[in-house]
C-alpha cells in the first residue's frame, strides 16, 4: 500500500470515528482531500475561523474556488502521519467545543 493511500485510509477512519459531521470526498489521484463540512451549519467565515483559530490548522477554504466550494475545506495528506494525526485531533477538538 502506498504512503498516500495509507494516509487517506487513516483520514477516512479517523473522520468516521471522531468527526462524523464531516464527510470525506475521496480524491481522484491527488494528495489533496476535500472535507465536506456543510453539516456543521457554519457559514464560510465561521468555518474558516473554526479551522484557523480554534483548531489552529491552515487548510484551503473551499470558497476560494467559488460559491460551490462553500462549506468545504481541503487538506493535504502528503505529510508525516504524526502531522496529519495532530491536525485531525485539533479539528476534532474544535468541533467538539462548538
Amino acid at each position: 500500500m502506498s504512503y498516500l493511500q495509507a494516509n487517506l485510509e487513516y483520514l477516512e477512519a479517523f473522520v468516521a470515528e471522531h468527526i462524523p459531521q464531516i464527510d470525506v470526498v475521496r480524491p481522484e489521484g491527488t494528495y489533496l482531500v476535500w472535507l465536506d463540512c456543510r453539516r456543521l451549519g457554519l457559514d464560510k467565515l465561521e468555518l474558516k475561523r473554526l479551522m484557523m483559530e480554534d483548531a489552529r490548522v491552515y487548510l484551503d477554504e473551499g470558497f476560494i474556488f467559488g460559491p460551490e466550494g462553500e462549506g468545504f475545506e481541503r487538506i493535504n495528506i502528503a505529510c508525516p502521519r504524526s502531522i496529519l494525526g495532530e491536525a485531525l485531533d485539533r479539528i476534532s477538538s474544535a468541533i467538539a467545543a462548538l
